[in-house]
């Protein structure tokens, strides 16, 4: 057994699961990133293309010249680019929590060994579940959060741990849903804290990320308001502040994988909480080895 072992199966607090969701990471970076990178890298890239081309389109949205033409909202390229990357955005989402799910089972069952080529064996046995599950679970957290926003918060938790179910259950699409609306049951705050909390450090090395983009961005707008030439802001859509801004979405969505990882903690957490199973277990290996 590993001596860095570190154990999924029991209860933790707020505060142990953020500090063991990065020493997990830290632990195990090089063989997550190096399965991630055969798993979710296709979709990775092609996220990267669908985001930077949404924000080149995205330029027509400041031109004053489409404004005043009427033509802002009849833009076909805009709202096309827009579920195209949505669309792309559910796939990666999916694939990266799918494999950290494996991951983590396999860490799990192998008492911290992880055996990358069994990961990828198993991740792709069930790819199909798990883009299903992706689709399927945005569908509802769009429309969640189209009615009036506070439905779609709620959904997040359950959808997150919806990936858990799957993986760690084996179960279809349709039951890991609805089984993560059980999992969630009395415990929704205390998750939603979590993902909060883990969500608000994600968003500050993200910001660190984004400050080239943002930096450029501003550094331009001066200079174009000092040489009062500031007439078009859709100029600043430059391919310069394109790759910026892709490579600070990049590192974002390459940070969603602790979310997924907080995810496995706050599902073994509650799953501990209502059944002692990682309890339970352990006095029946000491059982048998007796």
């Amino acid at each position: 057994m590993n001596n860095t072992y570190i154990e999924f199966k029991k209860k933790r607090e707020l505060g142990d699961i953020l500090t063991d969701t990065f020493g997990f990471l830290r632990q195990n970076i090089r063989t997550i990133f190096s399965i991630l990178i055969k798993t979710s890298g296709i979709p990775f890239i092609i996220l990267l293309v669908a985001s930077g081309y949404y924000t080149y389109l995205s330029a027509d949205l400041l031109d004053p010249v489409s404004i005043s033409n009427g033509e802002l909202f009849n833009s076909v390229n805009i709202f096309f680019g827009a579920i195209l990357m949505l669309l792309t955005l559910a796939v990666f989402y999916a694939t990266l929590f799918g494999s950290i799910m494996h991951i983590i089972k396999e860490y799990i069952e192998n008492n911290g060994v992880i055996d990358k080529t069994q990961v990828e064996i198993n991740f792709k046995n069930s790819l199909g579940k798990i883009i299903g599950l992706g689709l399927l679970g945005s569908i509802i957290l769009f429309f969640g959060l189209c009615l009036c926003f506070l439905p779609g918060i709620y959904l997040y938790v359950p959808l997150n741990l919806a990936f858990c179910v799957m993986v760690f259950k084996d179960q279809g699409v349709s039951e890991s849903i609805s089984q993560s609306f059980d999992v969630i049951k009395n415990e929704w705050w205390i998750s939603f804290a979590t993902f909060l909390i883990m969500g608000i450090i994600i968003w500050v090395i993200s910001f660190v990320f984004g400050l080239p983009a943002m930096i450029y961005s501003l550094s331009k707008t001066f200079t174009a308001a000092s040489e009062g030439s500031f007439s078009d802001p859709s100029e600043m859509y430059d391919w310069v502040f394109i790759l910026l801004n892709t490579i600070s979405s990049a590192a974002q969505y390459v940070l969603y994988s602790i979310t997924a990882i907080t995810a496995a903690f706050i599902y073994f957490n509650i799953n501990e909480r209502k059944h002692n199973t990682g309890t339970l277990e352990q006095i029946d290996s000491l059982g048998k080895s007796e």
